[in-house]
């Protein structure tokens, strides 16, 4: 990172000079940092030294330095001054925990998340190198979680975890953590929107094509019948639910109710096959599957 935060901020709202304007920052943010800007004038020639305004002044102008702007070599031609926070930091006591409205437009986790994988490509810089050490130390706090909590170390290779520390990143120091309940219950319903999101795409190709229900019936530790139900289509297949099936399988009547029933689910017009093991009970559950469409 190279450039102080007036240069930044000049380079974001394409302010003509000696830094390139941005040609990613969005329009709404443009409008933002160019109404701050005469805002901001305006109170330097009313406001006297000392006075209330030039305190609020002064008070905008921190809140953005807060924000930790950076420009890239490529972006900053003809910065030849460097980037540090550590001063402001300091006169803060520590990490600048300060954030303002901007927050809303530059640190969105989705931003950190796309810009994380495109700089995975980048080769390994000095800077890099040098913060090998901070990397370790954070990932000694990661692997103590995992261990205190008995959690298999599995979770650590999903797309979703390395999103989940890009999306902390971007937020920067003090992330307070959520609640027990926020995890229980609307942090819970959102992330069951957000899927039902995702399978609108797989609902409108069953209408379309029609699609296939797949059973997968296996037996547990506890000597439990689980069988599992996913939906096939050109769009993919996704894993529909699990049922514990120990009262169903014994016979092919309770297993057709079962299966009657997921069918339904899905829709009766969108079902194009049933697809089940080869059991006696499977095969007699099917034909009445097949007598009942007929």
């Amino acid at each position: 990172m190279k450039g102080g935060i007036t240069r930044a901020k000049k380079h974001l709202m394409i302010k003509p000079g000696n830094v390139a304007g941005c040609k990613m920052a969005p329009k709404d943010v443009i409008a933002e940092l160019w109404e701050y800007y005469h805002k901001k004038n305006r109170g330097r020639q009313s406001a006297t030294p000392g006075s209330t305004e030039e305190q609020s002044v002064n008070a905008r102008e921190l809140d953005l330095e807060s924000l930790g702007f950076g420009l890239s070599e490529e972006d900053a031609q003809g910065i030849d001054e460097p980037y540090n926070p550590a001063p402001m930091a300091a006169a803060r006591g520590g990490a600048t925990s300060m954030r303002g409205p901007m927050d809303l437009f530059v640190r969105k986790p989705e931003t950190a998340i796309a810009r994380n994988k495109r700089e995975k490509l980048r080769q390994q810089n000095i800077k890099e190198a040098c913060n090998k050490e901070a990397v370790r130390r954070v990932h000694r706090y990661l692997a103590r979680w995992f261990y205190q909590a008995g959690i298999p170390l599995n979770p650590i290779k999903l797309k979703s975890f390395q999103e989940m520390l890009w999306a902390v990143g971007s937020f920067g120091p003090n992330l307070p953590a959520p609640s027990y309940h926020a995890l229980r219950v609307p942090l819970l319903n959102e992330e069951l929107d957000y899927t039902k999101g995702l399978l609108k795409g797989h609902k409108e190709q069953w209408e379309k094509y029609g699609c296939s229900i797949m059973s997968d019936a296996w037996t547990d530790k506890r000597q439990k019948s689980i069988i599992n139900f996913l939906v096939n289509s050109p769009a993919g297949t996704i894993f529909l639910k699990s049922i514990d099936a120990s009262d169903y399988v014994k016979t092919g009547e309770k297993l057709f109710e079962l299966l009657d029933d997921v069918v339904e689910e899905i829709g009766e017009h969108n079902v194009v096959q049933v697809v089940t093991d080869n059991g006696s009970n499977y095969v007699l559950a099917a034909s009445l599957i097949v007598t009942l469409a007929h």
